[in-house]
């Protein structure tokens, strides 16, 4: 099984309705789990399990046999450039800026990259391109923790990084398929259960002040991405999941993180909120240019 190796460039043409049809299984996911929560069936109480079984259980098993089985394209490395790219002018913004503006600037470049955008990269690229999605995020959280928090080393260990440099460790070592078929059927549960928590966390209160943060996350970060491609070599699956990946929704987390360096916890949670419900509208415009 090669280490590096890619399926040839894509020519996939630009993506339509039918073609999106797995999104829409997504978006559906997470409106039950607003009816869901609105009817008292399931509790934010109930979304906290769901986060911890996907973070520590279902998200590595995915993230452990989409890199063991599929070949990791040595183009895909380009992804670190690009994402380490658009963090700094994020940080170099966030630090510029006046303060009472720095839960806008936070909010708009930290991304929900892997809840969402695992299960959003698999449904419309499949699961082969989910490798180019897990190096985009692990980037992406690097940033995060050790330049927009600054954590100490030991936060930078978590599971789904466990999963990944497993992967890269055994990648050429023949595993039992019962090892492998309980990964992938595990993994399988991580698109509906990280959906289904989105929804039982998203709360209807919007704000039309928390609109900036959404454009500057749902739009000009993808634009950066998309002017990048035009100088990073990068083409087909790469490029694809480098937009969708750019063009998720503000991270859950943020406010956790964004309470740690003093910022305004209640402004940071109405800008989760608010990218969240205007992003099955942004990833169905950007899913044209992919």
């Amino acid at each position: 099984m090669p280490l590096f190796g890619y399926h040839g460039e894509d020519m996939r043409q630009p993506l339509g309705l039918a073609e999106m049809t797995p999104v829409f299984t997504l978006i559906l996911i997470v409106a039950v789990g607003i009816l869901l929560r609105r009817l008292r069936v399931l509790s934010t109480g109930d979304a906290t399990s769901i986060r911890k079984f996907v973070f520590n259980v279902s998200l590595p098993a995915l993230t452990f046999i989409s890199l063991y089985s599929n070949p990791i394209p040595m183009k895909a490395l380009w992804l670190i450039p690009g994402v380490l790219t658009i963090q700094a002018v994020g940080y170099l913004t966030f630090r510029l800026v006046p303060v009472r503006y720095r839960e806008t600037v936070f909010s708009g470049f930290l991304g929900n990259t892997g809840f969402m955008g695992y299960p959003v990269v698999q449904a419309i690229l499949g699961q082969e391109a989910l490798p180019l999605a897990v190096i985009y995020e692990q980037t992406h959280s690097f940033t995060v923790l050790s330049v927009w928090v600054r954590k100490n080393a030991r936060s930078f260990i978590n599971p789904p990084l466990v999963a990944m440099l497993l992967a890269l460790i055994l990648k050429r070592v023949a595993l039992p398929a019962f090892l492998t078929d309980a990964c992938r059927l595990v993994g399988n549960s991580t698109s509906p259960l990280a959906m289904l928590f989105v929804g039982l966390n998203v709360d209807l209160d919007f704000n039309w002040r928390a609109l900036i943060a959404a454009g500057i996350k749902l739009a000009l970060v993808p634009a950066m991405a998309l002017a990048l491609t035009l100088v990073l070599p990068v083409a087909g699956d790469i490029r694809s999941a480098f937009i969708i990946q750019s063009a998720m929704p503000t991270m859950v987390a943020s406010v956790v993180y964004g309470a740690e360096i003093g910022l305004d916890v209640q402004k940071l949670s109405r800008n989760v909120i608010v990218s969240t419900l205007l992003f099955p509208l942004t990833i169905l415009f950007w899913a044209r240019f992919l």
